[in-house]
């Protein structure tokens, strides 16, 4: 799931203003005969196309500008219209995967700009030669361009091409799998000179500067940050970066916005080669991110107010405070608004959407989704679009629509690919294995988290790598390789901790906790949902203390310690509804109910059962509303109502069967397979039994499967088959002991009576 933050590099949305403008100039000149400045203008022209994806457009006005320069002898705009004409050839060759047309152009431009000895043209021709035989996986070549593209830019201090030529000879020592001994090749960060180049500070001139004592300490100790302050050994990525945080903030003391936000803006040397500020969020530093905003907000313009209030939406609910999220991004919408900022406007009503999504307000979530998806697909913002559409995905997850979900997820994934984006590829994988995990096809959940998986630490992306885990981690579970679940949730946690990230550890805790309770290991269950309620507690993520309070009262529900089951339960109910999480309050009142008959109050548990109906069917979660009915149908088996437990039964199996979840459908057939051997329909008995018995072991559902087993025992000693009936009763002994479920009681007498058969 993701909340967007704003792009990288904004263009104009609607292009047409200044392709209008630029065809009145063009227009001007030619009627002077200026061919030079028309070269230029076809130059800008062609950029402004190739931005808004108008190839065959750019392709002319790029063509134009070199026969004109090529007519009047200007070398330097034949090279720079070369130069782009290479880029749009890399899109339409990309397909081909040759890009033929793509290093003529560029192969010209070098030839030029050494002839004229234009050490930037040389530069970038290098770098997007060195860049394109890396994608032809000549490295040999690759390497020559690129690293002759670094020296230029060392020497000239451009920090662009630095940046690239950087992040391309890593990309290759990668692909290569060679030790990076080079430094300069794994630094996540560009030179300080080229920095400060690109921040407009020299700082030969300061001390001629008309600026008082304390300005220049605060521009001397920012250049002292980015040129001469060096990371330690084994650095964390925090600390490799702590000179440009520093130079922030001696700059943010001189009040120099511009150049404040010229270093948020520079490109660091990572798989996702993302801008500093948003790599931040990237590594999980959500705090340092959300610093450097609340800085800047409302000191530079009306677009960086836009980019901070989203950001400080963000920030707030990475820490589950989506009240104050949706305030915020509720500013942002507005400021986007005043602007008429179009793309900024789709972002903030997908990130409203997301926490809404969060609160368990999947209907209201949509609408939003879809007004932004709607924005997104007229400016053909791609890389939003997919964002927004894995997330409209996830709100029809939590409405139980797992074939919509799926839909939402596969178009998400293929936008993701079509446009090379890892990071989205990762996302999508993701959410499609736990849309697959909701049907139960568990093995083809963890394919989707493995690839999901790999993405992530290819792209050095921490906080998606511990999502990822988490997730591969309770696809085990299901498929009831509980001990890999816990490796996995072991490691998810562990880089929680790296990070900082209290939130992700109360997850991997909760979920450690769900891993153990599977197990039957209730006493290190409880100790691990209690430490997740800790730490939710201390960053007041209020959702996450729902979940491992509810997870605490299941456990003490299953050791038949009802009071203290009903005393969770009730506080994570209080919680949930306090943060109006629909979801949660009927996820947690269907578990309250159980536990009040545990105490035998039925009428109790019935009335919490109707209220999470309710509020199942009221937010359309399908998936809530199969286990309440099946909840039903327990407390009417209990009450010994048969017939009525049976359409219960019926019902939850119908809607298993509709959502194709398979853990519900092998539940519900066990359930009225023993509806039926109460009432002594042996056959029907029988065949659901044995039905429940295959899903389970297919899908590893093992305090199931024991219960099944029991069943067909005690179906098997009515029809006197008592070879049988004890065969299956010591399996169910077998995986209850295994298990430690209360099962295990019942499973003993029973085999205390086929034993008594034996005996006489």
């Amino acid at each position: 799931m993701s909340n967007l933050n704003e792009p990288d590099r904004q263009n104009s949305l609607d292009c047409t203003p200044e392709i209008y403008s630029l065809q009145q100039d063009l227009v001007k000149v030619r009627l002077i005969q200026d061919r030079s400045s028309e070269s230029q203008l076809l130059i800008q022209l062609g950029s402004i196309y190739f931005s808004h994806n108008q190839t065959e457009q750019a392709l002319e006005s790029y063509n134009q500008s070199i026969a004109l320069a090529q007519k009047i002898g200007e070398r330097r705009l034949e090279a720079l219209a070369l130069l782009s004409l290479g880029w749009v050839y890399q899109k339409i060759e990309s397909d081909r995967g040759d890009y033929k047309q793509m290093l003529e152009c560029h192969h010209q431009c070098l030839v030029i700009a050494q002839e004229i000895s234009d050490r930037w043209l040389e530069g970038s021709a290098a770098v997007c030669l060195g860049c394109t035989y890396h994608e032809l996986k000549e490295y040999e070549l690759a390497l020559e361009y690129l690293q002759h593209s670094l020296t230029i830019a060392r020497e000239i201090h451009d920090l662009t091409i630095e940046t690239n030529s950087l992040n391309a000879l890593k990309n290759i020592h990668n692909a290569l799998s060679e030790e990076k001994s080079n430094s300069e090749i794994v630094a996540l960060i560009p030179s300080g000179e080229s920095v400060l180049r690109e921040l407009g500070i020299v700082p030969s001139s300061l001390r001629s500067a008309k600026i008082g004592k304390l300005q220049r300490a605060q521009y001397r100790a920012a250049i002292n940050w980015l040129t001469k302050y060096q990371p330690p050994a084994e650095a964390t990525n925090l600390e490799q970066i702590k000179g440009y945080l520093q130079a922030f903030d001696h700059l943010s003391e001189v009040e120099d916005w511009d150049a404040a936000t010229k270093i948020l803006s520079i490109r660091l040397n990572t798989p996702s080669n993302e801008e500093f500020h948003n790599q931040l969020k990237t590594w999980g530093y959500y705090q340092q991110q959300a610093d450097l905003y609340q800085k800047l907000l409302y000191k530079v313009d009306r677009n960086w107010d836009a980019n901070c209030l989203n950001g400080l939406a963000n920030f707030q609910t990475a820490i589950a405070n989506y009240t104050k999220a949706i305030e915020l991004q509720e500013q942002h919408l507005t400021v986007a608004q005043a602007i008429e900022d179009i793309q900024s406007q789709g972002y903030a009503l997908g990130n409203i959407g997301l926490n809404h999504y969060y609160i368990g307000n999947y209907t209201e979530a949509i609408a939003f989704f879809q007004r932004s998806l709607t924005i997104l697909r007229q400016i053909k913002d791609y890389r939003a679009e997919q964002a927004f559409l894995g997330n409209l995905g996830l709100a029809y997850y939590g409405l139980g629509d797992y074939p919509e979900a799926i839909k939402c997820y596969e178009q998400s994934l293929a936008i993701a690919r079509d446009n090379h984006n890892q990071k989205g590829e990762g996302e999508a994988l993701g959410n499609l294995g736990n849309a697959y995990g909701a049907l139960g096809e568990f093995e083809g959940a963890i394919e989707y988290h493995q690839q999901h998986l790999n993405i992530a630490r290819q792209l050095q992306d921490i906080y998606a790598e511990s999502n990822a885990l988490g997730n591969l981690g309770t696809a085990y579970e299901s498929l009831g390789e509980v001990t890999k679940a816990i490796e996995c949730h072991q490691n998810s946690l562990e880089i929680g901790k790296e990070i900082k990230d209290r939130r992700g550890q109360g997850v991997s805790l909760y979920s450690l906790g769900s891993a153990y309770f599977a197990l039957g290991n209730y006493q290190r269950a409880i100790a691990c949902y209690q430490q997740s309620l800790q730490l939710t507690l201390q960053i007041q993520d209020y959702r996450g203390q729902s979940l491992a309070l509810s997870g605490l009262g299941l456990t003490y529900d299953s050791l038949g310690d009802y009071s203290k089951a009903v005393e969770y339960l009730e506080r994570g109910l209080a919680i949930a509804q306090k943060i109006k999480n629909r979801s949660c309050e009927t996820n947690i009142l269907g578990r309250l109910g159980n536990a009040y008959i545990g105490l035998g109050n039925s009428d109790e548990g019935v009335q919490c059962h109707r209220k999470s109906l309710e509020i199942a069917w009221e937010i359309e979660d399908r998936e809530q509303e199969r286990i309440i009915l099946g909840a039903f149908g327990d407390t009417a088996f209990f009450l010994e109502r048969y017939e009525q437990a049976l359409d219960f039964y019926q019902w939850s199996l119908n809607i298993a069967q509709e959502l194709k979840t398979q853990r519900g459908k092998a539940v519900m057939l066990g359930n009225i397979g023993t509806v039926c051997l109460r009432l002594e329909q042996y056959s029907e008995a029988e065949s659901n039994l044995l039905t429940a018995l295959e899903i389970c072991r297919k899908i590893g559902l093992r305090s199931s499967e024991a219960t099944v087993l029991r069943s067909l025992a005690e179906l098997y000693f009515k029809l006197e088959q008592f070879e049988r009936a004890k065969n299956y009763c010591q399996q169910a002994i077998a995986i209850a002991s295994e298990l430690g479920i209360p099962l295990l009681q019942e499973c003993y007498e029973l085999e205390s009576k086929i034993n008594d058969v034996f005996s006489s």
